[in-house]
């Protein structure tokens, strides 16, 4: 039995397990969007044709640790990581071609070899390589298996479970899918190569790996961050375009995007809650018109009841159709009837109270089509019960 066999009681679910689950990179903006469904196809075309830089120059990562490798049968096993990338003797279906198709088919990105890579996914594969370059194998092993390869699948399941949402067929997904279901094997080889160089005393290393863990993860949070404020950027120059080419963007036929009746409530359900414990009983309806910035929506409360205690990015300006009652904004109390404007700035903590006989009907125009391209400011992420958010 090969020393790689007797080591797998000692892999990473023993010892490195919760450090690597404790990791700040699981609460990367580009996963939370993904889990979300706040991100489009174009945006997973961006992100993964970005990603080809990545991939396609893995082999020298495999290469890199393989340079600094003493041993015969690791170095063996690794050259057998490096003909699985390479296809074995498919060459078309290495994985870069792999990738290459995907990134071609699913999002219509022809030659991805000429996507314009931006500064920060060169500058993200180049301190991998550096780091693989000039680390001692221990470093250089735990960086590649326990902090690379070891968090693929969970990685790539982001993707694979956004991109299946938006009505991607999974066996276009095939790299995705592969690398989630195969990666754990290659990085198996990897933490052994690791275990050898430790003399499978992990103990006495353990700040070593974890430093190594930490700084391959570290990297790859930065680089997704970097990503992800791209994407957020993107949808702002969007805006930005609509105002500086001085031509209209709505389309003048569409009468129902220009018109929608408050009172006959022709607009969709967004949000309500009925918690009686808390006093608490409010609906929300969007209307739904051709603006890229303006969300309007109609707040209504029963007698005797408010709304929720929230805050978030975007403003509001509260226009009473009918009923009385009280904004309160802080610790400011706004008292307001029919005909009343009221006004609740960014990230004030806010909630309204029916204090008449009747109930309270509000419109609220909102600049949430601007604010809703930050992270941190979805419908769902400032409600009491985000389960009931509609749309």
């Amino acid at each position: 039995m090969s020393k790689h066999e007797n080591s797998r009681h000692q892999r990473i679910g023993e010892r490195f397990e919760s450090f690597v689950a404790k990791h700040p990179i699981w609460n990367n903006p580009l996963f939370i969007a993904c889990n979300n469904n706040k991100l489009s196809l174009e945006d997973y075309g961006f992100v993964i044709s970005q990603h080809f830089y990545y991939s396609r120059g893995f082999t020298r990562l495999l290469s890199a640790l393989m340079m600094q490798c003493d041993n015969d049968y690791y170095r063996a096993e690794l050259s057998h990581n490096l003909w699985e990338e390479a296809g074995e003797e498919d060459q078309e279906n290495c994985h870069s071609n792999l990738l290459r198709r995907m990134i071609t088919n699913t999002f219509s990105l022809d030659n991805p070899d000429a996507t314009e890579f931006r500064d920060y996914t060169i500058g993200y594969f180049n301190d991998c390589l550096d780091y693989l370059k000039n680390s001692d194998l221990i470093r250089a092993a735990a960086f590649l298996g326990w902090g690379t390869e070891g968090v693929v699948p969970r990685i790539y399941s982001h993707f694979f479970n956004g991109l299946t949402q938006l009505g991607v067929p999974a066996e276009e997904l095939l790299y995705l899918s592969l690398h989630m279901e195969c990666d754990d094997e290659h990085s198996e080889v990897i933490e052994a190569i690791a275990l050898d160089a430790c003399n499978d005393d992990t103990e006495t290393h353990w700040l070593a790996i974890e430093e190594a863990i930490d700084h391959s993860l570290t990297l790859r949070d930065r680089y997704f961050r970097k990503l992800y404020e791209e994407l957020e950027a993107r949808q702002l120059k969007q805006l930005v375009k609509q105002v500086t080419d001085e031509k209209p963007y709505a389309n003048l036929t569409q009468l129902n995007d220009l018109y929608a009746s408050v009172t006959n409530k022709q607009g969709v359900p967004l949000y309500k809650n009925d918690a009686q414990d808390q006093n608490v009983s409010f609906e929300v309806t969007r209307f739904k018109v051709a603006s890229e910035v303006i969300d309007p929506r109609l707040l209504e409360i029963p007698v005797g009841k408010r709304n929720e205690k929230h805050r978030h990015a975007h403003e509001s300006v509260f226009y009473v159709l009918s009923g009385s009652g009280i904004v309160h904004v802080d610790d400011q109390e706004i008292k307001v009837s029919a005909g009343d404007l009221a006004y609740v700035p960014r990230w004030y903590d806010h909630y309204t109270q029916n204090t008449g006989d009747t109930p309270l009907r509000v419109l609220a125009l909102t600049d949430y089509g601007f604010t809703r391209c930050f992270a941190k400011n979805t419908e769902r992420s400032y409600r009491q019960q985000p389960d009931n958010v509609a749309v």
